[in-house]
């Protein structure tokens, strides 16, 4: 590992690994197949969720994790 600078970006195995916490601490979307995407600081979140209420949570998680830039949500409401 090079020196890191402030700016730098957290790395994607970083930010999936939190992300995938976040949502596991999560009670309701804990019980969710979400699958984590990350490229560059750019995630991209798959699956399926019961509810807008969720999906909407699974997309603010997402970008609450340190070093996300942004968020492709494609999980599909399942009803």
């Amino acid at each position: 590992g090079g020196t890191r600078t402030a700016g730098q970006a957290v790395d994607d195995a970083t930010i999936g690994t939190r992300l995938k916490a976040a949502l596991a601490a999560d009670p309701e979307l804990s019980a969710m197949k979400i699958n984590v995407d990350t490229l560059q600081g750019n995630v991209k979140l798959k699956g399926q969720v019961k509810s807008m209420k969720e999906w909407r949570k699974a997309g603010e998680l997402a970008r609450s994790i340190d070093g996300v830039k942004s968020v492709d949500n494609q999980l599909v409401i399942s009803g």
